[in-house]
């Protein structure tokens, strides 16, 4: 069966330059933008140091983490790597936040420009061949009725019914894209909208763009 990791492969090799990801911070002002080539190398970048850490068929990784581009790429890479992802606290290996940090578990700051992610993976190889990826469930499960092309303005996370399936799978499945927007500005939310060329939006009503929840 087909797999996110199958997906973004796909993708890969039709269009690695167009965006995929791009983050939104209102409260910091920052904006980053993943291609899809760059989205695929910090997957395989992780997935390695996911591999290192023990990550394999049926291993599962915690992920309490907030709305965020880093959060996607553990996710991907996750699936990549052979493993179940969980959002709740139980996991054989868990990424937390600092405000849910507690155990033993990798710590994300979420420093400007992926500074602290990037000390943890950078290191890796940038290729990772999958040997048995996994999500296949998820995407047979998941909502992925958008049209194509579409780019998704979202503010809910990925543990929120409908935030995989819209805001990660669903615009994977349709060579689409998804717009990441934590801590959000109602003011600014219109012009993310139109600067990004925005099509849905999912998880907050901005006026003029169809919302998907």
């Amino acid at each position: 069966m087909t797999t996110p990791t199958d997906l973004l492969n796909a993708e890969l090799r039709a269009d690695g330059a167009r965006p995929f990801l791009t983050f939104y911070d209102d409260s910091t002002g920052e904006r980053v933008e993943l291609s899809v080539a760059t989205t695929a190398n910090w997957v395989a970048k992780t997935a390695n140091y996911l591999e290192e850490h023990g990550v394999e068929e049926g291993i599962v990784v915690s992920v309490r983490l907030p709305l965020h581009w880093q959060t996607a790429i553990i996710i991907l890479a996750t699936w990549a790597a052979g493993g179940i992802v969980s959002f709740s606290a139980d996991g054989d290996l868990s990424f937390a936040g600092e405000e849910d940090a507690g155990g033993d578990c990798h710590v994300l700051t979420f420093e400007p420009m992926g500074a602290d992610f990037s000390r943890l993976v950078a290191t890796q190889p940038d290729q990772f061949v999958p040997t048995a990826p996994t999500g296949d469930d998820v995407l047979a499960a998941t909502a992925t009725d958008l049209p194509h092309g579409a780019r998704v303005l979202t503010t809910i996370g990925y543990d929120v019914p409908g935030g995989l399936g819209y805001a990660l799978i669903g615009p994977l499945a349709v060579s689409g894209s998804a717009v990441l927007v934590r801590h959000p500005d109602p003011a600014r939310l219109s012009a993310h909208a139109e600067a990004e060329r925005v099509s849905h939006t999912l998880g907050v009503t901005v006026p003029g763009y169809p919302r998907l929840d």
